[in-house]
């Protein structure tokens, strides 16, 4: 079995000797978050932001080796690989106690939350479930519950809706990085969950192909907002890891 994870950081290496190993990192996030944003969204100022990142490199196929690398990695196995990554690569803020997950954990929550007949009923009544993460990191939490959907023989990109919350630029680009790649339907908010502050917000591109989930999710937010929230895409009653029901 190949060890994806060493793979990628060996490639990680190689691409340029005179950068900082976590600079490449981070500039790789940007690129592919923009790539996969860009299917959908084709924004003139992220393409320009592409190309100007881009040109700093003389070996630009390395970084898309890398989302190769990934690809790879979730078809093998959904898990939280660009997480582990994060973590043994030391490119946690170690100094903010920054510390994912693990994801064998992140699989006993999700079974320990997931109530098969809530989810089935819920299902039935509006179509998906809503499931919200406020501290998402890299998704290691939506990507679980997703995988707990799978083992009742739900489908969790026609079924889920999700909504991850992070202050950390880098988890919000590894969460919408992994998540779009399992055709995941939700969206990203890189904001601050406690003060409700909305800086950017991802939707993933398979939000698109569910247009009316995503906007009737919308509709049942909005339903919570209060009218003095500062920000229209966070509410404090929705802001919580727990299965939705109507």
């Amino acid at each position: 079995m190949t060890d994806y994870k060493k793979e990628f950081l060996k490639c990680l290496e190689s691409i340029d000797y005179t950068r900082r190993r976590f600079d490449v990192f981070q500039d790789f996030l940007t690129l592919s978050t923009i790539s996969l944003a860009n299917v959908v969204l084709q924004n003139d100022k992220l393409e320009k932001q592409y190309f100007e990142i881009i040109k700093r490199y003389k070996k630009p196929e390395k970084l898309a080796e890398l989302l190769t690398i990934i690809t790879l990695a979730l078809e093998e196995k959904i898990t939280d690989f660009l997480g582990e990554v994060y973590m043994f690569g030391n490119f946690s803020e170690k100094k903010c106690g920054q510390f994912f997950t693990p994801y064998h954990i992140s699989q006993f929550i999700s079974e320990i939350i997931f109530d098969e007949r809530i989810a089935k009923q819920t299902i039935e009544e509006q179509g998906f479930i809503k499931l919200s993460e406020p501290c998402c990191g890299s998704g290691g939490m939506i990507l679980s519950f997703a995988e707990t959907m799978l083992k009742y023989n739900l489908n969790p990109q026609k079924q889920m809706i999700f909504q991850g919350i992070d202050v950390d630029i880098n988890c919000c680009r590894m969460s919408f990085i992994q998540t779009s790649l399992l055709g995941l339907t939700g969206e990203i908010i890189h904001g601050d969950t406690i003060l409700l502050n909305c800086w950017q917000v991802f939707v993933t591109p398979m939000t698109i192909l569910n247009m009316n989930n995503y906007l009737r999710f919308r509709e049942y937010q909005k339903g919570y907002i209060k009218e003095d929230t500062p920000n229209k895409f966070l509410t404090k009653d929705f802001i919580q890891l727990k299965l939705l029901g109507g």
